[in-house]
């Protein structure tokens, strides 16, 4: 009669081989305490922020803001600069990451192993409220909150520069046609000497005539230079990135569990696989005797 593997037989492998489960399971127990011990330990450190409205910002388009603060486009803006190469560049010169990663410079990749070491360190997500928030892992807290404020603020800036630049183009365009403007201005007087128009107040109004408009938008292109060069910024910080002494990884007492759990899994499945060889050679036999 043929026989199968029954929930009895399982139950009465585990009984059988308790022992060999106590000490598959009580090694591998200390061998992951103290791999997870040797493991070194990194600090996370934190910033959550939302991008604002780049119109709100500008004073150019101010008065057509609907609100302060950013869209979806904005936001992915925001995380594709934080995890720009530029970012990474700024980031790995200023803390001398090569030295801190261990990589050695001669290395004819170091610059590339070294910006892979920083991105696995570092994470850019937008959370359940749509704001962004950008944490980095370092064996150091302290250097992973200013890592992290750094990084916000390189982005900060990469955000603001095309506005800046724009404005500034702006004001010189403008500072051209005021330029111009006196030129005209010096030709009308030559003209007016010749036909001897010589009232100051009919030169007055043709000369103010002449100038109101350009000097109107230099004044304009002027102020709107200055407010977008002063100590403004383009993304509302909720909350700065601060050192936190707290241990993010690695997690040892997962690792331990997940450690001990797979083994005696492992254990289980060895044994199963071969009490079910066993049977199946006993039916065998059964069938050719």
């Amino acid at each position: 009669m043929k026989r199968d593997l029954t929930i009895i037989d399982i139950i009465g492998l585990v009984t059988k081989n308790i022992k060999l489960f106590i000490i598959t399971g009580s090694v591998a127990l200390v061998a992951s305490v103290i791999i997870s011990l040797l493991l070194p330990v990194y600090y996370k450190s934190t910033c959550i922020l939302y991008p604002f409205n780049p119109e709100a910002i500008d004073p150019r388009n101010v008065d057509k803001a609907a609100t302060p603060y950013g869209t979806t486009f904005d936001g992915d803006r925001i995380m594709a600069l934080a995890e720009s190469r530029e970012v990474q560049n700024a980031i790995v010169e200023k803390y001398n990451l090569l030295s801190r990663y261990k990589i050695d410079t001669k290395d004819p990749i170091a610059g590339v192993k070294v910006r892979e070491k920083l991105a696995s360190n570092m994470t850019v997500s937008e959370n359940s409220f749509s704001a962004i928030e950008i944490s980095v892992f370092d064996a150091d807290p302290d250097t992973a909150a200013m890592m992290v404020n750094d990084i916000v603020a390189k982005v900060d800036e990469l955000n603001k520069r095309p506005l800046i630049e724009v404005n500034r183009k702006i004001f010189e365009s403008y500072e051209q046609i005021v330029a111009s403007k006196y030129q005209d201005i010096d030709s009308l007087q030559q003209a007016f000497d010749k036909v001897e128009l010589k009232t100051a107040k009919n030169r007055s109004d043709i000369f103010s005539m002449e100038m109101v408009s350009a000097m109107s938008d230099l004044k304009a292109a002027r102020k709107s230079l200055e407010l977008i060069k002063s100590d403004f910024s383009s993304i509302n910080i909720i909350q700065p990135a601060e050192a936190i002494a707290k241990k993010a990884k690695p997690q040892r007492s997962i690792i331990v569990l997940v450690s001990v759990f797979a083994t005696l899994a492992l254990t289980f499945l060895v044994l199963l696989i071969k009490a079910f060889f066993k049977i199946s050679l006993e039916n065998e036999k059964q069938q050719t005797a």
